[in-house]
Protein backbone atom coordinates (compact mmCIF):
# COMPACT_ATOMS: atom_id res chain seq x y z
CA UNK A 1 0.00 0.00 0.00
CA UNK A 2 1.04 3.56 -0.67
CA UNK A 3 -0.08 6.40 1.59
CA UNK A 4 0.36 10.13 1.10
CA UNK A 5 -0.13 12.09 4.33
CA UNK A 6 -0.18 15.76 5.24
CA UNK A 7 0.35 17.40 8.62
CA UNK A 8 -1.49 20.44 10.02
CA UNK A 9 1.77 22.21 10.96
CA UNK A 10 5.56 21.91 10.75
CA UNK A 11 6.01 20.48 14.26
CA UNK A 12 3.48 17.71 13.61
CA UNK A 13 5.20 16.96 10.32
CA UNK A 14 8.62 16.62 11.94
CA UNK A 15 7.32 14.42 14.77
CA UNK A 16 5.29 12.20 12.42
CA UNK A 17 8.24 11.87 10.02
CA UNK A 18 10.53 10.92 12.91
CA UNK A 19 8.05 8.37 14.28
CA UNK A 20 7.62 6.87 10.80
CA UNK A 21 11.39 6.45 10.55
CA UNK A 22 11.56 4.80 13.97
CA UNK A 23 8.73 2.42 12.97
CA UNK A 24 10.70 1.41 9.88
CA UNK A 25 8.20 2.89 7.40
CA UNK A 26 10.82 4.80 5.35
CA UNK A 27 8.91 8.06 4.78
CA UNK A 28 9.77 10.33 1.85
CA UNK A 29 9.09 14.08 2.14
CA UNK A 30 7.44 15.44 -1.01
CA UNK A 31 6.31 18.90 0.16
CA UNK A 32 6.82 21.06 3.27
CA UNK A 33 3.95 19.39 5.17
CA UNK A 34 3.46 16.24 3.10
CA UNK A 35 5.21 12.88 2.97
CA UNK A 36 4.53 9.42 1.64
CA UNK A 37 4.93 5.94 2.99
CA UNK A 38 4.94 2.67 1.12
CA UNK A 39 4.03 -0.15 3.50
CA UNK A 40 1.78 -3.10 4.05
CA UNK A 41 1.21 -2.17 7.69
CA UNK A 42 -2.05 -0.25 7.68
CA UNK A 43 -2.12 -0.45 11.49
CA UNK A 44 1.13 1.50 11.82
CA UNK A 45 -0.09 4.17 9.44
CA UNK A 46 -3.39 4.45 11.32
CA UNK A 47 -1.57 4.90 14.65
CA UNK A 48 0.70 7.52 13.08
CA UNK A 49 -2.29 9.41 11.61
CA UNK A 50 -4.17 9.42 14.91
CA UNK A 51 -1.18 10.38 17.05
CA UNK A 52 -0.12 13.35 14.89
CA UNK A 53 -3.50 14.43 13.47
CA UNK A 54 -2.43 13.68 9.89
CA UNK A 55 -4.78 13.71 6.92
CA UNK A 56 -4.72 11.03 4.26
CA UNK A 57 -4.38 12.70 0.86
CA UNK A 58 -3.97 9.61 -1.30
CA UNK A 59 -4.03 5.84 -0.84
CA UNK A 60 -3.36 3.23 -3.49
CA UNK A 61 -2.20 -0.34 -3.94
CA UNK A 62 1.03 0.79 -5.59
CA UNK A 63 3.30 3.81 -5.67
CA UNK A 64 2.60 6.25 -8.52
CA UNK A 65 5.42 6.25 -11.06
CA UNK A 66 4.42 9.14 -13.26
CA UNK A 67 3.94 6.78 -16.23
CA UNK A 68 0.77 7.42 -18.22
CA UNK A 69 -0.72 5.57 -21.14
CA UNK A 70 -1.89 7.95 -23.86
Amino acid sequence: MYFELTAPDRLSMERAYWDAQIMGLDPVAIAPLTFNIGTGSIEKVTRLREKHNLKLIHESDSEPTGYRRD
